[in-house]
């Protein structure tokens, strides 16, 4: 896929903006990871240190370069705080993207990521010309499952092997929205 997004193009939406990560946010994506049960929907684990994110930033910033993944910083518009992370990323299957996010523990429940996935929809289905859109979610995470449907997005299967943790599969359920399906709600 190659895109023509530029390096430091943002998202605006009413209260946010959605901006590249840079190495400054690593102390508070770090901070996050400190929560416990934090990483428990996530395919990474906690980092040991502040090094760890290093290249998770770099292998970021290389998806962004290749136009196979878009990766934003949610920032609070009127404090500039890091609140949060959204990514929208290709899948094998063509015209078809994945997005994940996650919000910071201590700005949880202030419908942040219900506000931003509306936004990185918009970009992948008007930017990056996507024709379907997923996510997935641990069965036991309602607080995800209710950001994607009230961004229209709709069961498609369960997987019941969807990502290893600690030695053990985590079912996961995958939502997904077509391009029709997000013209007629937007």
């Amino acid at each position: 896929m190659n895109t023509t997004i530029p390096k430091s193009y943002q998202i605006e939406t009413p209260r946010f903006r959605l901006r590249i990560p840079s190495e400054a946010d690593i102390p508070f994506v770090f901070s996050a990871s400190r929560y416990e049960g934090f990483n428990d929907g996530m395919l990474w684990e906690p980092p040991e240190s502040i090094e760890e994110l290093k290249a998770p930033l770099s292998r970021s910033i290389s998806a962004w370069q290749k136009g196979e993944g878009f990766s934003f910083t949610v920032d609070d518009k009127k404090t500039n705080q890091p609140l949060g992370r959204i990514s929208i990323r290709i899948t094998k299957e063509p015209g078809r993207w994945n997005v994940g996010f996650w919000t910071h523990p201590e700005s949880q429940g202030k419908g942040i990521m219900t506000e931003c996935l509306k936004a990185v929809l918009a970009f992948g289905f008007e930017k990056l010309m996507a024709e379907k859109i997923e996510a997935c979610h641990a069965l036991w995470n309602v607080a995800s499952e209710k950001v994607l449907k009230r961004n229209g997005m709709q069961f498609e299967k369960y997987l019941e092997k969807g990502f290893l943790k600690k030695g053990k599969w985590v079912p996961e359920n995958l939502l997904v929205i077509t391009r029709s399906e997000w013209e007629k709600i937007r």
